[in-house]
């Protein structure tokens, strides 16, 4: 039987979970806490801070998460993205990737252009050999990646850039052709008008670069393999070069080559961004908006961010220097979806994109208004000198000022939709920390429902039936839109992500674009029967629409994704940012490690943290490797050691059943002490874990403790996250994936 539940309790611990695993620092215990040490930190005045506070503690604003997390702190580490140079020289090459896990480190994302480097088999004079190119260093950028967590809250993620005019092109455009390759880096190729230009007028077997082997690439061949790859995969994604730089607002400092991760924020190098969202679902009215009340918001974020950079904490000297010199902030709204289904407003249509144009200028030009302000009050930006704005006239505290940024996390916190992306379902299925199922439900999509059956006639146990037959179908197939007996104004207004078609996301994109100072991360969803001359068609509408940058995927096309990453870095044997690292193969007693395992993860709760834990078996089914996760609170390093210890002893020969019978034995305080557990060690609950694979059992005979897994034989998830194992969302720009559930971003 599925269990429905208010989404508001059932999001209350959603959050709390979010919460504690990523923002709470020591001592804080609830969201008011986090709200209150950020808006201390960054307000000027009693009055300010108070004002600060209010906007986040009412969801009606919020900072990205490194300054949720960080702010207040002796990190102080503030901004999510950043883009840094890759020059062509060894050093040069190693200086940034050592920047690159620097910030990794603090808790950003980092955006790089390889273009800089020669191309592969290009001579090299000072030892007379020869360059092995772009792709190949990026693979020493990734492994990197790979090693560094992000204070034990986020991920290391990273934007790999090619220009479409380097020699090695074709090989970057093909770098992640299989899935798991390049795993912590979303790919995009830089194309420019003059390439478009050939494309959109058929001239595609013309010569466009030629490689160091001599060997010649037509505009069809770069172009072809572009379409190829986000058809069969979601990447490369595309920006355009020219549209980019033609928005410059300080091209006097030179011209913009790269992009933070998810690509809304194309910078200079050393650059960094600041970002916070509006949920503009907190200011719809009777009539529509209450565009007084979000005017004030406006103009507070925009102190609120520029505040963000002067008590900035910055990885390195040249990221300070260059993010004080043009001091951009990016600005953008989240819960854009909701305001037009709270308003009855179809997302794929006419009057849908004049509204969501509308609002964004209005945001943009309030937002302009208040730098001016603060440019007379506290100066203009350092190289105010030969921007766009001094070439108006135009007094500026920042450079740049808007961008429609993913809000994967911050978006969950806030309980709307994310960024300017539609819902991607009305009813979905949530898990709660003990593994209980629920299918919740949008409060829009529900509430509007009941209004629909109660118009129609249908009351009491019929008005019932009727809703729980939508629902089952809406959260089993993902739409209404075959529900024959439903009214067509309802479900025009109530459709998802997948039921809108392509050219209506990159109109819509390409609306919030022309009032927006940076770009956009969004993503164009296709259908799973999407052809490749529709991903082309698509590309050529976003270059002519004025859109910088797109992300295209068509459903169900990484399907592998998380499965494949997993299995590959297990035969890599080497660390893995997200997940428990791999031990040491040992070839011990005639054990020698197969080039694959099959084996069960389990989410389990001890008495005091929360664990994934993974044992793999031989084709037998005896226990050979363990590998412990911890979530949230809880020692990794102790966890990493136990899931080592454990399979070395495996692989030498000790049953078991040894591991079981002793780890059953230990006692635990902090289990003891948690009136919310089992009482559970850690340690005990990794030997049930271990039994129950080596047994093949499920979990119903272990269901008076907090664990889940897949029985054998049951239905995998597709896509599953890695931390929480409920199915990624492709979207926000992203194409390593969002998890709706737990947080969880393989972007940021």
């Amino acid at each position: 039987m599925i269990i429905y539940k208010q989404v508001d309790s059932m999001a209350d611990s959603v959050v709390d979970s979010i919460l504690a695993a990523r923002y709470f620092r020591a001592g804080e215990t609830s969201f008011e806490d986090v709200c209150r040490r950020v808006a201390n930190a960054l307000g000027e005045s009693p009055q300010e801070t108070e004002e600060y506070f209010e906007a986040m503690m009412s969801l009606s604003f919020l900072p990205n998460s490194p300054t949720l997390m960080n702010a207040g702190t002796p990190l102080g580490q503030l901004s999510a993205c950043f883009t840094l140079p890759v020059n062509d020289s060894l050093p040069e090459i190693f200086d940034a990737i050592r920047w690159g896990a620097i910030i990794h480190q603090s808790g950003g994302g980092t955006g790089y252009n390889f273009s800089h480097l020669r191309a592969e088999g290009s001579p090299v004079r000072s030892t007379d050999g020869v360059a092995s190119g772009p792709v190949s260093f990026m693979r020493v950028f990734n492994s990197a990646t790979d090693v560094i967590k992000q204070g034990g809250r986020r991920r290391g993620a990273n934007m790999g850039i090619l220009n479409v005019w380097h020699p090695d092109i074709m090989k970057f455009i093909n770098s992640k052709a299989k899935e798991g390759d390049f795993s912590n880096f979303n790919i995009s190729v830089m194309v420019s008008d003059a390439f478009m230009q050939k494309v959109a007028d058929g001239k595609l077997d013309e010569v466009w670069v030629t490689d160091n082997a001599g060997v010649a690439v037509t505009v069809k061949e770069i172009w072809d393999g572009i379409v190829e790859g986000v058809w069969r995969n979601g990447e490369p994604g595309i920006l355009f070069y020219d549209t980019i730089n033609n928005k410059n607002p300080t091209p006097q400092l030179g011209a913009i080559d790269t992009t933070n991760p998810c690509g809304e924020q194309p910078l200079l190098p050393f650059e960094s961004c600041v970002l916070g969202s509006i949920n503009l679902s907190k200011f719809v009215a009777d009539n529509g908006i209450d565009y007084a009340r979000l005017d004030r918001m406006v103009q507070m974020a925009i102190r609120f961010l520029d505040a963000v950079i002067t008590k900035n904490v910055f990885p390195i000297e040249q990221i300070k220097e260059a993010t004080n010199r043009t001091r951009k902030v990016g600005l953008g709204l989240m819960g854009v979806h909701d305001a037009m289904l709270m308003l009855r407003i179809p997302y794929d249509s006419e009057e849908g994109r004049n509204f969501c144009q509308d609002i964004m200028k209005r945001v943009n030009d309030v937002a302009v208004e208040e730098s001016i302000r603060l440019g007379t009050e506290k100066g203009t930006f350092p190289a105010y000198a030969g921007s766009i704005w001094d070439q108006q006239g135009i007094v500026m505290r920042n450079a740049a000022l808007t961008t429609i940024a993913p809000t994967g996390t911050i978006s969950l916190l806030a309980g709307c939709s994310s960024g300017i992306e539609p819902v991607f379902s009305y009813a979905y299925t949530r898990r709660n920390t003990v593994g209980k199922t629920f299918v919740l439900v949008h409060p829009y999509f529900e509430a509007e429902l009941a209004n629909v059956l109660a118009g129609m006639g249908f009351t009491g146990k019929a008005a019932e039936d009727k809703r729980q037959e939508v629902i089952d179908h809406v959260h089993e197939t993902g739409t209404v839109q075959d529900v024959d007996w439903l009214p067509a104004s309802f479900k025009a207004v109530f459709k998802t992500a997948l039921d809108i078609g392509w050219k209506d996301h990159v109109l819509m994109q390409a609306a919030f674009q022309k009032y927006v100072h940076a770009s956009i991360s969004k993503t164009i969803n296709m259908p799973v029967s999407a052809t490749k001359e529709d991903v082309a068609r698509a590309v050529i509408l976003a270059w002519q629409e004025g859109i910088k940058g797109m992300t295209l995927y068509r459903t169900g096309s990484r399907e592998d994704v998380v499965l494949a990453l997993e299995k590959k870095e297990e035969k890599k044997e080497e660390p893995k940012v997200e997940a428990q690292p791999v031990p040491q193969v040992v070839q011990s007693l005639g054990f020698t490690r197969p080039r694959e395992m099959s084996g069960r993860t389990f989410l389990a709760q001890s008495g005091c943290c929360r664990l994934y834990i993974t044992v793999n078996t031989t084709v037998e089914g005896k226990p050979m490797e363990v590998f412990i996760r911890t979530v949230g609170a809880g020692c990794e390093a102790n966890s990493n050691a136990l899931g080592r210890s454990i399979s070395t002893g495996l692989q030498n020969g000790v049953p078991y059943e040894k591991f079981v019978k002793q780890f059953a034995k230990v006692h635990c305080v902090s289990a003891i002490r948690n009136k919310n557990s089992e009482g559970m060690s850690c340690a005990d609950v990794v030997g049930k874990c271990i039994e129950l694979a080596a047994t093949n059992q499920t979990i119903a005979t272990l269901d008076n403790w907090s664990i889940t897994s897949p029985a054998p034989g049951e239905k995998k998830t597709v896509n599953p996250c890695p931390e929480c194992g409920e199915p990624l969302d492709f979207g926000e720009g992203c194409n390593m994936g969002i998890c709706k559930h737990c947080g969880w971003s393989g972007c940021s």
